[in-house]
């Protein structure tokens, strides 16, 4: 059995002293060696590198996946939505007074917008793949990236990328929004918003979406971002 030694002060020390005469344990190595072993039950599958990976814990969880989903949570929010005749793609761009900001929305082409929140890098290397791709339909679209995504998703030598996307496409001549997230799960939607207070502002379009003309559209979304300032605004329309 490998021999641990650590220095401990005297109060500690005393402390510990105090344990073994009134618990259970004989000895101070006793003691700290159930206090180890209670310490890796507790911790669990991280204790044995599993978050250090992208593959499955015991207890079914993928943690770089969550860490992923997380920094896209806690990226500048966007909202997107449905309209008769398109999707309206809306973003708090925040712009600083000497640097302009990198833009949320991506257009690869007239009918087809990427919007992201997450880390900038992974949601630019997603949207030059899109665009070197170049998709002539809506499935080739939503194909294309999640395949990238199930990539970084999957090999062992990667990082899931962290950056939620929202894909708004009118290939096929019909308006569609697809929600994409670091996991490679997509689900389409008819509204949806993704990065920081995701849930209240998924919250408040569940409550209050119906589809409509561009201007109703225009106006739920950038309500739903708080009515930002100077807002970054994308019409995709058929």
């Amino acid at each position: 059995m490998t021999e641990v030694r650590v220095a401990l002060s005297e109060e500690i020390d005393r402390y510990l002293d105090s344990l073994v005469r009134t618990g259970p344990f004989a000895s101070k190595a006793e003691l700290v060696r159930a206090a180890l072993v209670s310490f890796a039950s507790e911790a669990g599958p991280m204790a044995h590198g599993f978050d250090l990976e992208t593959r499955f814990a015991p207890d079914g969880r993928v943690y770089q996946l969550e860490y992923a989903r997380e920094c896209a949570r806690r990226g500048s929010p966007g909202v997107g939505a449905v309209y008769d005749g398109g999707i309206v793609l809306a973003a708090d761009a925040r712009p600083g007074k000497l640097v302009r900001s990198v833009p949320k929305i991506r257009t690869v082409t007239d009918r087809l917008a990427v919007l992201s929140s997450g880390f900038v890098a992974d949601a630019h290397v997603a949207a030059a793949r899109l665009r070197h791709a170049g998709p002539k339909t809506t499935e080739d679209a939503v194909d294309v990236l999640v395949q990238l995504y199930w990539e970084h998703a999957t090999d062992r030598t990667k990082r899931p990328l962290a950056a939620s996307l929202l894909i708004a496409s009118t290939l096929d001549g019909e308006p569609r929004l697809f929600l994409l997230d670091p996991s490679a799960a997509l689900v389409e939607v008819d509204a949806a918003a993704i990065g920081e207070g995701v849930d209240d502002r998924m919250e408040v379009l569940e409550k209050r979406y119906r589809k409509g003309t561009y201007r109703e559209a225009e106006r739920l979304v950038l309500e739903v971002l708080g009515k930002p300032e100077k807002p970054e605004v994308r019409k995709i329309a058929v």
